[in-house]
């Protein structure tokens, strides 16, 4: 069943009118998100990805994220991606004093590019896991980094008879090149489950928690913070 793009439009509307983005703040937040696949050819993919987040008490905006990437599979469950990413924040005296200045739609930018390698393989019947290293450069130079790795191990069950997969993972996070000393300064517990709710419908669920800490931050306060998180994915071909 091909996705037709009022439906597309629709979506991306409602999307929009229900969640707004991510804060830096101390409290449980809500991020929802949206991708689309495009098969440029068997191998190659065009990603688009938008994310928002919430803060649910006090309520209020943050920061969005737009992804645009190109992904190729070198054989089964191998991967590499490689795109540009920008986020939109919440004007602050913080974020200009670290020399973030470009405005788009009143809200100040901060972009990023990346690249990073999957592969996932079987540890007994129905259960896999999938590791991915990540390299991110971004074009400010923050107070706690200016480039960021990123290692994410998941654990990955398929139900049998079922599009239902919970998972498992862990992230690391190793910051470099900002204004405190190198080395690995966040972790992240992220469980979750994927399905597709429609056999002929080309559509994706995620629907995840996330509980971040970070640590050994020298001089700058820690940045943890709780996250209920739902993402739509679609595949066009």
């Amino acid at each position: 069943m091909n996705l037709s793009k009022k439906g597309l439009i629709i979506i991306f509307i409602m999307m929009g009118s229900v969640v707004r983005s991510q804060d830096l703040t101390e409290n449980l937040k809500v991020w929802s998100g949206i991708g689309l696949k495009y098969g440029i050819t068997e191998k190659l993919d065009a990603i688009f990805g938008q994310m928002f987040s919430y803060n649910v008490n006090p309520a209020g905006y943050s920061f969005s994220q737009t992804k645009l990437a190109l992904k190729y599979k070198i054989k089964r469950r191998t991967y590499v991606e490689a795109g540009y990413v920008n986020g939109l924040f919440n004007d602050s005296r913080s974020l200009r004093e670290q020399g973030v200045n470009t405005l788009m739609f009143g809200k100040l930018a901060i972009g990023r590019v990346y690249g990073n390698f999957s592969y996932r393989h079987d540890i007994v019947k129905r259960l896999s896991l999938r590791h991915e290293p990540e390299i991110q450069y971004f074009f400010n130079s923050l107070e706690k980094y200016q480039v960021r790795g990123l290692y994410a191990a998941r654990l990955i069950y398929n139900v049998r008879r079922s599009s239902l997969s919970p998972y498992l993972e862990n992230q690391f996070f190793y910051y470099a090149g900002g204004d405190i000393s190198s080395g690995i300064k966040r972790y992240r517990l992220k469980p979750g489950v994927n399905f597709r709710p429609f056999e002929d419908f080309p559509m994706g669920v995620t629907i995840y928690y996330i509980i971040q800490k970070e640590f050994n931050t020298d001089f700058l306060p820690e940045n943890n913070y709780n996250v209920l998180g739902f993402h739509l994915s679609f595949t066009l071909k």
